[in-house]
């Protein structure tokens, strides 16, 4: 399996693509309501950090000057280190998390 074969699904489909704009706004709520959660483990916590520290690194940089390239790296790095970050957490954290955002908003 490549790289391609696991972001075809989301990247290609227009369907799922502007599904998956549309729950950004929750994405967002819950990836912060988990950051802030004292029962996640810090170490799982180091994976947004980190991430984001690899997106902004001196070597990335260098690949701002092709148009298309300099962006998608970036994108690919966030979109891993977030579903790597939900993956990680507890379960019933985010399950919980993700009931309080659809009941409430």
């Amino acid at each position: 399996m490549t790289l391609r074969d696991v972001l075809r699904p989301h990247l290609l489909n227009p369907i799922r693509l502007t599904r998956m704009l549309a729950y950004l706004p929750q994405f967002i709520r819950l990836f912060y309501r988990l950051f802030t959660d004292p029962r996640v483990p810090g170490l799982v916590k180091l994976v947004p950090v980190l991430g984001a520290m690899l997106a902004i690194s001196p070597p990335n940089l260098e690949l701002e000057i092709i148009p298309v390239l300099g962006e998608l790296d970036v994108v690919l790095i966030v979109f891993i280190t977030l579903k790597v970050f939900i993956w990680l957490c507890p379960p019933d954290v985010v399950r919980e998390h993700v009931d309080r955002i659809a009941h409430r908003g």
